[in-house]
């Protein structure tokens, strides 16, 4: 019984602690939300198992921007995807980004850290991204590399309901003007589990650039929906 009481103190102690946090940095971010624009970024996925921990994801998604009047670009994903343990997964992505003007490309590599202290898991995502661009002027291509670090912090609420908060942090490297911290974007979301593999993600998140003279803000609303058995 003694037992049974403290581990309700403790859900929710955690439980009111992760939704002061939110609304603390939430308040920052509304207060900031000036003179920027509003997107809107959904899309779909699904995982296609092939053979024992590896597997194949398809994906589309589609980026509205201006106050969501006009599609910013529509976006083709393939990923490979394998999973050492549940601990450490490793995944690589070819993007293909369709825009109005010319379509750009980009390939992705990435680790999966995750870490269970009940109801609360830790996640932690390392990025390198090379981006293939062409120059509207010379035509030329012109390349672009990112590594990139989020960290996620998920609640479980309820089996179905799972509210998040993330940060991630974008270094560009190889830059001509010297490496730097140049973006970044914050994530205060949910996801929604209609059965094991299916899942719906709604989120907000604010993106904004860093060193930069006049930089670009974005507040973004992401709706998603994912078939998803790898995790």
């Amino acid at each position: 019984m003694i037992i049974r009481c403290l581990k309700l103190i403790r859900h929710r102690i955690t439980y009111r602690t992760f939704l002061s946090s939110v609304t603390f940095i939430f308040s920052i971010l509304i207060i900031k939300a000036q003179n920027t624009d509003t997107e809107l970024w959904t899309g779909f996925s699904i995982d296609f198992p092939i053979i024992d921990n590896f597997s194949i994801e398809p994906g589309e998604q589609f980026r509205f921007n201006n106050e969501i009047s006009q599609l910013k670009s529509a976006i083709t994903d393939i990923s490979l995807k394998y999973k050492f343990s549940k601990y450490f997964k490793v995944s690589t992505t070819y993007r293909l980004y369709v825009r109005p003007e010319l379509p750009n490309h980009a390939l992705y590599l990435s680790g999966y850290f995750n870490y269970d202290i009940e109801p609360v898991e830790l996640k932690y995502k390392l990025t390198y991204k090379k981006k293939f661009k062409e120059d509207n002027k010379t035509h030329s291509i012109i390349t672009e590399e990112h590594i990139r670090n989020k960290i996620t912090v998920e609640y479980e609420a309820a089996k179905w309901l799972k509210p998040f908060i993330a940060y991630e942090l974008f270094y560009i490297i190889n830059y001509k003007r010297g490496d730097r911290f140049d973006n970044y974007r914050f994530y205060l979301g949910c996801n929604f589990k209609i059965n094991k593999d299916n899942e719906i993600q709604l989120y907000y998140m604010r993106e904004e650039e860093i060193n930069m003279k006049k930089p670009k803000r974005s507040n973004i609303i992401g709706l998603f929906y994912n078939i998803d058995s790898w995790f």
